[in-house]
Parts: structure tokens; sequence; C-alpha cells
């Protein structure tokens, strides 16, 4: 069986906002887990299903429009494998 995995973003967040920023995934049931990078806490992680990759940058590009976001990127996921 093939393993899949979620599609993985990045994003800078304004340092204050970051709460908000993941109080509003956490409301948001099953549109992405996110996570702060170890030592980088104004780094944000996301992992999104790709089901829910609509939702996820509709929602990020709301946060961008309100300065709380100040970057995003589509990277390789850093734990798939090879």
């Amino acid at each position: 069986m093939e393993k899949q995995y979620c599609s993985y973003y990045q994003a800078r967040v304004l340092k204050e906002k970051t709460w908000f920023v993941v109080g509003m995934f956490r409301n948001e049931d099953h549109v992405a887990f996110e996570r702060t990078m170890d030592g980088r806490p104004e780094i944000l992680e996301f992992f999104v299903p790709e089901s829910q990759e609509t939702e996820f940058l509709w929602l990020m590009q709301a946060l961008q429009k309100r300065g709380y976001v100040l970057g995003l990127e589509k990277l390789k996921n850093r734990f798939a494998e090879g």
C-alpha cells in the first residue's frame, strides 16, 4: 500500500498574532494540523490533507490580507521518505 502524505506548508507569522492563527486552525476541524518550528516560534508548519487544500489556502489568504501571515510557502513534506 502506498503511503500518502499531506501537503506541507510553512508560514511566517506576525509574532503577536501567532495565538490567533493557531486558534483559527484549531477551530476549523480537519483543515490543517499546525505547529511551531522548533526554535523558530515565528514559523508555523502546516500539514494539509489534499481534500482541504482549497479551504486552507483561502484561510491563509484572508490572514495575509490582515497582516497576520507574512509569508507562505509550499514545500516538500519534510517527513516524506526520499
